[in-house]
């Protein structure tokens, strides 16, 4: 498989058990799981990966990486390296995911299904949104994700 992307299973996933569930989503579309790995993630892993959010939010949200923090450091993630036969792997994986703000995403998408929360709540109590799992938005991105997690 030489067409791969990169997923990020976050907090609120894994203590809402979903990760069954969610993988079952990608394998029906044809996509394959071909690595996996847990992470403990720590405050210099999560900033750089969130990095180009933060650069880019830092005059809307200014408390963005304090958000970040409070929602991933010293917490659990599972990231995995997804593959397809198709060369649209990172647009059929974020199809399947779903709008960032599940209350806009689609009811049969992963954040459709069973994300609860909504921008509108998260930043009324400021913190991160909680919509399950984070997937890379382009080619250049996933192979900068997948080298930044699975060194």
């Amino acid at each position: 498989m030489d067409h791969t992307t990169f997923i990020m299973l976050k907090p609120d996933a894994l203590e809402a058990h979903l990760e069954n569930k969610i993988l079952d989503e990608f394998r029906e579309h044809g996509i394959t799981v071909l690595k996996k790995k847990t992470v403990v993630v720590d405050e210099k892993l999560i900033m750089k990966h969130y990095e180009e959010v933060i650069d880019r939010l830092k005059d809307k949200i200014p408390d963005f990486p304090d958000r970040i923090r409070k929602e991933f450091v010293d917490k659990t993630v599972r990231v995995f390296e997804l593959g397809y036969h198709h060369h649209d792997i990172v647009a059929k994986v974020r199809e399947i995911v779903g709008a960032t703000d599940p209350a806009k995403a689609d009811p049969i998408s992963i954040r459709g299904k069973y994300a609860t929360d909504t921008m509108e709540k998260s930043n009324a109590e400021g913190r991160m949104l909680r919509n399950l799992i984070h997937a890379s938005d382009s080619d250049e991105n996933a192979k900068k994700e997948l080298a930044l997690w699975f060194k």
